[in-house]
Order: C-alpha cells, then sequence, then structure tokens
C-alpha cells in the first residue's frame, strides 16, 4: 500500500512515466553492534540495545584520554619506581636507553622480594642487566641524566637538588677521568644509602667529603704506581734474561702479579713489595729517619696533627687544593715540593 501512495503523489505532481511495474526500493538499515568481549545485551522500554552490567570495554575512552602518541617514550617505567618503593636502588644501567626500552615491553624476568608477607612483592630481576661497573664514563652520564629525572619525579625538590648538586660537582672536578672508579664507587654508596633510608644529599657536609676521600684514597691504593728504582736482574746477561722469558711467558698472569707486587712503593717506609696500608716495617727505609705518616684503609695521616695526607699528591698527580683538601706533602720525607714517588731522600 506505501508504494502504491507514493505513486500517486509523483502522477499528481505532474511526473510521467510512473509505472506500476517499478521495482521496489529498499532502504537499507544497518545495526551497530557495541563492541566488547563476552558483550551480552537486553532491550529498554524504548527498544533501544543497552550493555549488561557484566559487559566491559577493552580500551575505555577515560582511560586513553589521559594518554598520547609519543615519537620518543621517556617516561620511566613504573617498574623502577617499585624498586625504589621496596628499598631497592635501581642501578644505573636500568636508565640505558635498551635497557628501557626492555623494561617498558615488560620483557624482563622478575623476582619475589623480601620475606614472610612481603615475599608477595614482585619486583625485575636486576641480574638481568648488565653491571653499573662496565659503564664508561659517556654511557654513565647519560644515565645519571636520566636517572635525576627519575628523582625529580619521584621525589620533593631539596633531594633533587642534593642529587643535581652532588652529580654537577663531580663533573666539575678536572681529574674525573682519572679518578672516575672512585667516584663511581662513592656514588653508589651515596645512591644506596639514600633507597634504604632518605636523606638530603649535602656536598658541603663534612661526612660527605670525608667519605669521598676514602674514595679516593681507597683507588689510589688499589692501582698504586710503581718504583721505577726497582733495579732489574740478570739486565747483562742476555742468555739468562733470554731463558728467564722463555719460561715466564708460559705464566703471564703470575708473571705480572709478580713484578708488580715487587715493585709496589711504601708509602709509609720507602720500602718496594707492599702498599703503606699493609706495612709492617718498624724503621723508613732510610737510616736514621723517623715515620712521617700512619696508614690505614681510609688512608694516609700525619702523625704530627693526624691531618690527612693527599695520596694523589703523593702519586704526582693532584692539582686539588682548598681548605678541606688533604695535606700535599711528601709521605716519606715531609717536603710539601714533592711527593714519594719522586722523592730523592729516600
Amino acid at each position: 500500500m506505501e508504494r502504491n501512495v507514493k505513486r500517486d503523489e509523483r502522477r499528481k505532481g505532474g511526473e510521467e512515466g510512473v509505472s506500476d511495474d517499478e521495482p521496489d526500493e529498499l532502504t537499507p538499515y544497518i545495526v551497530v553492534i557495541p563492541s566488547g568481549e563476552g558483550f551480552t545485551s537486553t532491550k529498554d522500554q524504548s527498544g533501544a540495545v543497552q550493555p549488561t552490567e557484566d559487559s566491559k570495554l577493552l580500551f575505555d575512552d577515560t582511560v586513553a584520554e589521559k594518554n598520547a602518541f609519543r615519537a620518543h617514550d621517556n617516561t620511566i617505567p613504573t617498574a623502577i619506581y617499585s624498586l625504589a618503593k621496596n628499598g631497592i636502588s635501581p642501578p644505573l644501567t636500568l636508565f640505558l636507553p635498551e635497557s628501557l626500552e626492555r623494561i617498558r615491553s615488560s620483557n624482563v624476568k622478575t623476582v619475589k622480594h623480601g620475606t614472610g608477607e612481603s615475599t608477595k612483592v614482585t619486583v625485575i630481576d636486576l641480574s638481568d642487566f648488565p653491571d653499573e661497573d662496565s659503564l664508561d664514563l659517556g654511557t654513565w652520564c647519560t644515565c645519571y641524566n636520566t636517572f635525576l629525572t627519575f628523582i625529580q619525579t619521584a621525589s620533593g625538590l631539596r633531594i633533587f637538588q642534593g642529587f643535581a648538586q652532588h652529580y654537577n660537582q663531580m663533573l666539575a672536578d678536572p681529574g674525573l677521568g682519572v679518578w672516575f672508579r672512585a667516584y663511581c664507587y662513592f656514588d653508589k654508596k651515596i645512591r644506596a644509602q639514600f633507597f634504604t633510608k632518605p636523606y638530603i644529599v649535602d656536598i658541603q657536609d663534612d661526612e660527605y667529603r670525608s667519605a669521598l676521600q676514602s674514595a679516593k684514597n681507597t683507588f689510589l691504593m688499589s692501582n698504586q704506581p710503581t718504583s721505577s728504582s726497582t733495579p732489574s736482574s740478570n739486565r747483562g746477561n742476555s742468555s739468562s734474561g733470554s731463558h728467564k722469558d722463555k719460561v715466564e711467558r708460559t705464566k703471564p698472569y703470575d708473571r705480572e702479579s709478580s713484578s708488580r707486587r715487587k715493585e709496589i712503593l711504601c708509602f709509609r717506609c720507602g720500602r718496594t713489595g707492599h702498599g703503606a696500608g699493609s706495612c709492617k716495617e718498624a724503621n723508613p727505609s732510610r737510616h736514621g729517619r723517623e715515620f712521617v705518616i700512619s696508614a690505614n684503609r681510609d688512608g694516609l695521616f700525619r702523625i704530627s696533627d693526624s691531618r690527612a695526607v693527599c695520596m694523589g699528591f703523593n702519586c704526582g698527580k693532584c692539582d686539588a687544593s682548598g681548605r678541606n683538601h688533604a695535606v700535599h706533602i711528601c709521605s716519606l720525607c715531609g717536603d710539601a715540593h714533592h711527593g714519594a714517588v719522586s722523592c730523592t731522600r729516600n
């Protein structure tokens, strides 16, 4: 009936050639089905399709509106915040670009942390990442800048400023290239203690300065220069020397270790073969002289007033100065014009 009415209206309107044999026109009608896994529906009084209570969207607009596409994602993964929250110091290698990418994509192992109820906490497995000691200076600086971004977002302003000043002071040292490993050891200690019991890093604090000097002393004592005055045996005997080289080439590591032990100069007594920290000599190497310094694991100290003596100066490679810097004197004779490695009075 509806199609006949329409044809009559067309004829009355003056349209010619309206035939009763025209094909019917069908109006397309598309039903949009709401998305969602396990979707079920009911009809309300108007007949409209409504989702039931157990229907959930996989991607919700309100959640997506908080995010945005990033060509370069520079966000810190929540897994790193989780480490900090549980008192674990995140190693700097977690802030390598490739490490951050792995963590963001969840391509990491996890382990349970703590004991008892705390074992319910799962954190990323740090053994799955490189050791901090593998970083060179340039890469270390790159990681530290990202670490500072992390600290800035996770901490108060004064805490962030303390770490920033600490980092800037390390970079400001003209001898950073020489002292790099000492600074790494010192900084690792600073960070580990912070994540165990948070505090504000103060580069002017005496404890801070003392710990830094101790780290430098430890570095120097483990890399003490060799004495150039140690005589070489069999120097004139070519056949004996050739035979010795042939034998020692079969044990290169033993030879290096033995040679190094023989040539280490003790900054306390002036003899070779041991370091100042392990010196047990009763008298200096030079007859008639008295000991100028004492030595322990924290470094060298002048006997007369217990002031710290600079090991860098005695190695011949320290230009630092300042009120709180260790005194520059020869540890063997007390002269302020040369270090122990250059002492001619020994």
